[in-house]
């Protein structure tokens, strides 16, 4: 009976190797590149389109035959856009999956993984536009605007196109949104003596219901008001613009968009100026990829999941090019200096800071 099993015991030893081999091999045959993206919350559209943006630029590079004869593997968590969440998943990333590479979005967690990846040699792309979370790391990476950036857009959009002279602002009380209102508050000064800002209000991430912030606006009599936060709470402000009779411009930011500000808003966001990335949309390789976006996914290339689609091919190019350890990866993007994405020219700055081009629009 102890000879069967001590046979048992054995056997199961040498399959459980047998098993581990095998999985070795497995993992051996794939790249692994994690995602950290608001799937669920206030965020998950962006988060949505983030992730379908990867998913398809793996299945084509995977399709011509992956990086270096390697698929992608693409492994995905739900950081709901929340700091200890975010930094949750990057350590199972890190610490379970050995990814070494990770892509992620919104501010707070980018100012909150930055250093971490840093001490740690794992490659960050951050899709977020606080100044600070570029230029200290070797292996930290920005693809999206910054706050001075679309500031800066915003501010010579009114004074040149709308020839609004008193500027209200409503920030949500986040790190971007601080930032942002602080540079307006900077550069609308510079316009002129008659360019001025009549109110600057905050408001919390919590804010539901946007009635006062709505009157205390109006009151201020501006002729642009500037909203910068997250879709539906967003969305709800302008609604209550409307409501209460206000008839002005309003200007909202690039993240308020991208999260879903317009959805539900029906007519009262028509008129709504908004900033976006400026594609190029007549590139003949962004027509062929949009139209298998939409058969993927029944959906819009918009702007969001292309931004995500280009962060991927170029990491893929890196790994291609370098190999896939931190700090060749770093090398090869501090070097190229820039890429050609779907869409869009990808010029990478000395503080690792790859800048889309932006522009304003009008919503129908």
């Amino acid at each position: 009976m102890k000879r069967i099993f001590s046979l048992v015991v054995i056997l199961l030893i040498i399959c459980g190797l047998i098993w581990v081999s095998c999985q070795k091999k497995v993992e051996e045959k794939v790249v692994k590149i994690g995602a950290i993206l608001p799937l669920t919350g206030k965020s998950s559209l962006l988060g949505e389109m983030a992730k379908n943006g990867l998913i398809l630029a793996a299945k084509k590079i995977n399709e011509k035959g992956g990086i270096n004869g390697k698929k992608i593997k693409l492994i995905i968590e739900d950081g709901q856009a929340d700091i200890k969440i975010s930094l949750s998943a990057f350590r199972k990333l890190v610490k379970f999956e050995n990814v070494n590479c990770i892509i992620t979005t919104h501010s707070s967690v980018g100012l909150t993984l930055a250093p971490i990846a840093n001490k740690e040699k794992i490659i960050l792309i951050v899709h977020a536009s606080h100044p600070k979370i570029t230029g200290n790391s070797h292996y930290v990476f920005r693809h999206s605007n910054v706050a001075d950036q679309e500031a800066k857009i915003i501010t010579d959009f009114i004074s040149n196109i709308l020839n609004g002279n008193k500027i209200s602002i409503a920030a949500m009380n986040d790190d971007y949104g601080m930032v942002f209102k602080n540079t307006l508050e900077e550069l609308i000064p510079s316009k002129g003596k008659n360019f001025r800002i009549v109110a600057s209000i905050i408001y919390e991430k919590t804010e539901t219901d946007f009635k006062t912030v709505a009157q205390k606006l109006i009151l201020s009599n501006p002729d642009v008001v500037v909203i910068t936060g997250l879709g539906n709470g967003v969305g709800i402000l302008i609604r209550r613009l409307r409501e209460f009779g206000y008839q002005g411009n309003i200007v909202i930011t690039l993240a308020a968009v991208a999260t879903g500000a317009f959805q539900g808003t029906g007519e009262s966001a028509k008129g709504v100026y908004y900033v976006n990335f400026d594609i190029d949309s007549e590139d003949p390789h962004y027509k062929e990829v949009a139209k298998e976006y939409k058969e993927m996914f029944n959906a819009d290339f918009s702007a969001a999941p292309l931004i995500f689609y280009n962060s991927l091919i170029l990491v893929a190019e890196a790994i291609q090019k370098a190999g896939t350890s931190p700090d060749k990866i770093a090398n090869y993007l501090e070097n190229i200096r820039s890429f050609k994405g779907i869409g869009e020219r990808m010029d990478i700055f000395k503080e690792h800071d790859i800048v889309p081009k932006l522009k304003v629009e009008k919503k129908q």
